[in-house]
């Protein structure tokens, strides 16, 4: 049975799409269980989530804390956030907060999460999730341990069109796939982070996770075949580009920061392909190019899943998760998590990055 998200918007699905995505699930973020959320750090991505959490979802951003108070009171402030703690302690700590947002810098993930963890509260952590695939490891055998929710904060895997994309696929009726690709790239020589090895700079960690992460939501078994990239003079990747094997064909996964792309993605199988044509990580447009007939070009329909906000699709998948007592989310599972670090641990190897907490 497909179901909508009335509050977002989404157009129906045209019955070509409807039809191969049958059995799609696609729940309203209204309809999660209401979430208490503490923010831990009070940048731009934090600031994303204060915004579309309590528009488009149930859950409520109750509390912020960041090493800088008058940044937090500042964040509070501009987000009506009702508590500004002086500690990430503090923050974990309060009892009015059911649960952790981690919105801090890569290099400080797993510490944040552990600490979210240590306290007994649920955490739902940036991406890229760590540096390392050791550090996700280490934070997911402590949340094992403590019996913690956990998940990253992919916000892509939970968006309708990418739920629709994958449930085609599964489906089975466009065939085996033969090639997929995704691009993400951005001008972003103005963030100095990027540029710095000690905070976790490099395309890689902040726009490649994404392509890596779709190329593998679509394949589970995606392996690395070969990886290039381009460096900066402080070592970290401006560009790079990595082939995978994914069953019996290749996938293509790029990223840079010195300019934009057009953010495509594309899966094409035996009988047909999906496109994402404009940044395939925001609430957009899928379209479906089938083959064979008498139109050697085929027939093309599109989906605009266009929609306001985004990450309260990801705040109401840990809002159910929470709710009904499981320690990871089947969306974003810890498995899948662990296969892009260790993906990304793999191309940052052969393009020559390393990091001053390897």
């Amino acid at each position: 049975m497909v179901t909508f998200n009335p509050h977002a918007a989404l157009a129906p699905l045209p019955e070509p799409i409807a039809h191969l995505a049958r059995g799609v699930e696609l729940p309203d973020p209204m309809d999660a269980p209401p979430l208490r959320w503490g923010i831990l750090g009070a940048g731009g991505i934090a600031g994303t989530f204060a915004r579309d959490v309590p528009a488009y979802s149930s859950g409520r951003i109750v509390a912020v804390a960041s090493r800088d108070h008058e940044r937090a009171q500042s964040f509070a402030h501009a987000h009506g956030i009702g508590r500004v703690h002086d500690s990430y302690e503090q923050l974990v700590a309060d009892p009015q907060v059911d649960a952790i947002y981690v919105a801090t810098i890569h290099p400080m993930h797993a510490e944040h999460a552990l600490l979210a963890i240590e306290a007994g509260k649920p955490v739902l952590v940036e991406k890229a999730f760590t540096m390392t695939a050791a550090q996700a490891r280490r934070v997911f055998d402590a949340a094992r341990e403590r019996g913690v929710f956990v998940m990253e904060a992919m916000w892509t895997r939970h968006l309708p069109h990418q739920r629709v994309l994958r449930q085609i696929l599964a489906n089975g009726a466009l065939g085996r796939i033969v090639s997929a690709q995704a691009d993400h790239g951005q001008s972003l020589w103005h963030v100095p982070r990027l540029t710095d090895p000690a905070l976790g700079g490099g395309a890689l960690l902040d726009l490649g996770v994404y392509s890596l992460s779709f190329i593998q939501s679509i394949a589970r078994d995606a392996r690395l075949v070969s990886a290039d990239g381009v460096l900066t003079d402080s070592g970290v990747d401006v560009a790079n580009v990595a082939v995978l094997r994914v069953g019996e064909a290749l996938a293509v996964a790029r990223s840079n920061f010195s300019g934009r792309s057009a953010t495509a993605a594309e899966v094409v199988c035996e009988h047909g392909a999906l496109e994402l044509p404009l940044q395939f990580y925001r609430p957009g447009a899928l379209q479906l190019r089938t083959f064979g007939g008498e139109d050697p070009d085929g027939d093309t329909v599109t989906w605009d899943a266009t929609m306001p906000g985004g990450f309260q699709y990801e705040a109401a998948e840990a809002a159910r998760c929470v709710a009904t007592g499981v320690t990871e989310s089947c969306v974003m599972p810890w498995s899948d998590t662990l296969a892009v670090m260790e993906l990304m641990d793999e191309v940052r190897s052969r393009v020559g990055v390393r990091y001053p907490c390897e």
